[in-house]
């Protein structure tokens, strides 16, 4: 069989993340609504059509967190956890949005929709991409990150925490191991790039030294 090749996925890093959180302004409306939708995607490793789908009787909190019931493709069902953090969270929101005891409502909105739309949360991950790009240089390189890119992230970073690919196959309702699979190649491409700084921090030598000059001292501490 012929090898495909595959597509590029820009993922972000754990500090990118972190901006990306930051960067909504939740004293405002908009702005609250985008921290919670970010941090849930995040959480959650959902897709954004399974985001928009979620309703408030999809949710069950508890003192350790939340549980999710999540429609994906094919109509598949799935029920992951989320933590703490993230619920209180998205509690707050539903307790704001004083939709908690309305069952089928939504749990994201538009300004003009009672449900959000994919095409809404692409242009909210294209706006904070931007403001983050523009405050922040030497990061989020990669030249198109879409709303995928936070659940290739969540993936790749349950991967690099030792989290076992089958646990992440459920989780994000992959009906194959295959299609998890890439995700352990994305994490290797990950440990090749931080192996390769190591090595060049640690030993290379300038152009302009003298080989015989290199002193046993200079070598770190730990590899003596």
């Amino acid at each position: 069989m012929k090898k495909v090749a595959h597509k590029n996925r820009a993922i972000f890093t754990r500090e990118e993340v972190i901006i990306l959180l930051k960067l909504p302004d939740d004293h405002y409306e908009i702005g609250l609504r985008d921290k919670v939708l970010l941090s849930l995607m995040y959480a959650s490793g959902a897709r954004a059509q399974e985001i928009c789908d979620l309703t408030v009787k999809d949710i069950q909190f508890s003192k350790k967190g939340a549980s999710l019931n999540i429609t994906g493709k094919g109509r598949k069902r799935r029920r992951i956890g989320i933590s703490y953090e993230c619920a209180s969270l998205l509690k707050g929101y539903i307790d704001h949005r004083k939709i908690a005891s309305l069952p089928e409502r939504h749990i994201f909105s538009s300004q003009t929709h009672e449900k959000v739309t994919v095409s809404c949360i692409e242009e909210i991950f294209k706006k904070y991409v931007w403001i983050a790009k523009q405050k922040n240089s030497g990061l989020f390189i990669d030249d198109s990150y879409t709303p995928h890119s936070m659940r290739h992230s969540t993936a790749s970073h349950m991967l690099e925490a030792g989290v076992p690919l089958v646990v992440i196959k459920n989780f994000l309702g992959h009906s194959s191991l295959q299609s998890t699979q890439i995700y352990a190649e994305i994490s290797q491409n990950t440990v090749d790039m931080h192996l390769r700084e190591w090595n060049e921090r640690w030993f290379s030598i300038p152009a302009n030294v003298d080989h015989n000059t290199v002193h046993d001292n200079e070598m770190p501490d730990f590899l003596r």
